[in-house]
């Protein structure tokens, strides 16, 4: 009776000792996943997003600065890097600690007109990284012309015996150098204007006896 008894209590304690050893095990493997997923979870930056505006071959826009923060204060090292030319981040690498400023620059020589856009990537440590999306607006830096044409409109003349209209152009008030017929309607478009000019404009209507009095003039200056 007394080996049999020792023979129980032997099986019982190898068994403690097996379930305490897998319990550690599981124990170490869960606090490990969930240190991870909470170090990838704390990494944040602000702002959210970067917008700047320029205008063409004119100075660059003011740089801004994006804050980085983490939950968490032992040191990591933090990079950075972007998707774009234009674009400059710094510094590019940097130990951090909980908090991290990082100067953004937007560099536009040499940029069309238009809108570009681009992608900042920041990343902490192995695992934990955000992005922050860019967009910066490069405006003309000289307003379009106005078209090298003039659209005029007059009111209809009631007479059975009209023919049509005669558009006169000049570049001096009351002088005309330039007719043009333009049959029965009442609306024209004067086209092959020269940029920096101011122009005059009059029409009469015409039949066989000849051409009625002037309208009311009316000017354009294209530029």
């Amino acid at each position: 009776m007394e080996r049999t008894h020792q023979t129980a209590g032997s099986r019982c304690e190898n068994c403690d000792i097996a379930t305490s050893w897998l319990w550690q095990r599981v124990a170490i493997t869960v606090f490990i996943c969930l240190g991870l997923a909470s170090e990838c979870l704390a990494l944040t930056a602000s702002p959210t997003t970067l917008t700047f505006d320029s205008i063409q071959d004119e100075t660059n826009p003011p740089n801004q600065t994006l804050s980085v923060y983490r939950t968490r204060s032992n040191q990591v090292t933090l990079t950075v890097s972007d998707n774009v030319s234009w674009l400059t981040v710094s510094p590019a690498t940097a130990p951090m600690m909980s908090t991290a400023q990082l100067t953004v620059t937007a560099n536009t020589s040499g940029l069309a007109p238009g809108t570009h856009n681009a992608v900042i990537t920041i990343k902490v440590g192995k695992r934990a990284r955000t992005k922050i999306p860019v967009t910066l607006t490069v405006s003309s830096s000289q307003p379009p012309p106005s078209a090298t044409t003039a659209t005029l409109t007059w009111d209809a003349v009631i007479d059975p015996t009209l023919d049509g209209y005669n558009v006169h152009v000049g570049t001096a008030s009351g002088l005309y150098t330039r007719t043009i017929s333009v049959g029965n309607v009442t609306s024209h478009t004067v086209d092959s204007l020269t940029m920096g000019t101011t122009y005059y404009f009059a029409v009469k209507a015409h039949n066989d006896a000849g051409e009625s009095l002037p309208s009311n003039e009316v000017s354009k200056s294209v530029y």
